[in-house]
């Protein structure tokens, strides 16, 4: 942790447990669809890459429901908006910071390192849930998976947020939670540190070979 010039985090499984507020919306939205409802278990192996491509995974009852030609486009627009407008409400209810995060954020800004999210979420929910959490003034920098043309695994969101902040490659840390987190850091050429409690498809996140795994943020103070 010495000579860091900038964190880059992952939200959803990595600060913040926010599945039940995701599961939450899902089966209501399929509800007003008629269609069976999901639960946390099946939710939390479909999170991760966008809300999009959540959804039409709720909807196929499938984590390759995503794939091009899977779902309806109509049915896909109606349930993508219910969803947004369940999630909306849902937002922050259920959802709770993991235990360490607000003590490895004050840390962090204690040291005087920027800190910055970078997430698939919506920007919108990204900006929103952060300040339910009470944590969005520990971050210089916030970038949602609508902010740009790409998300991750593509390193963009990474290397964006590195040039915007004046953040050299080696310099940077990345900690996540998923096989995304672990890919765009490799990409963006910087270190990356895995969380082994968090959204990964259901897989152990050793098999996406993280420089690092630790059990809670507080094992790097």
């Amino acid at each position: 942790m010495n000579n860091l010039s900038l964190v880059m985090y992952d939200l959803d499984g990595t600060l913040v447990e926010s599945v039940p507020d995701l599961a939450a919306a899902l089966d209501k939205m399929l509800t007003d669809l008629d269609m069976p409802v999901a639960g946390e278990s099946k939710t939390r192996l479909w999170v991760g890459n966008g809300i999009p491509a959540l959804v039409k995974r709720a909807l196929t009852d499938d984590i390759s429901g995503d794939q091009p030609g899977k779902v309806d486009q109509p049915l896909f627009t109606e349930a993508y908006e219910r969803f947004c407008f369940h999630y909306d409400k849902e937002l922050g209810l259920h959802s709770y910071l993991y235990p360490g995060v607000v003590k490895f954020l004050q840390a962090m800004k204690k040291r005087g390192i920027k800190q910055a999210v970078i997430t698939n979420k919506s920007e919108q929910f990204t900006h929103h849930l952060l300040k339910l959490m009470d944590i969005d003034h520990y971050f210089d920098w916030v970038s949602g998976g609508d902010s740009l043309s790409e998300m991750k695994p593509h390193p963009m969101p990474l290397l964006h947020a590195m040039k915007s902040l004046g953040a050299p490659t080696h310099h940077t840390l990345m900690i996540g939670d998923s096989i995304n987190d672990i890919r765009a850091a490799k990409a963006a050429g910087v270190k990356v540190i895995g969380l082994p409690y968090g959204y990964n498809h259901g897989l152990p996140i050793e098999e996406a070979n993280p420089d690092l795994v630790v059990s809670s943020l507080t094992e790097l103070l």
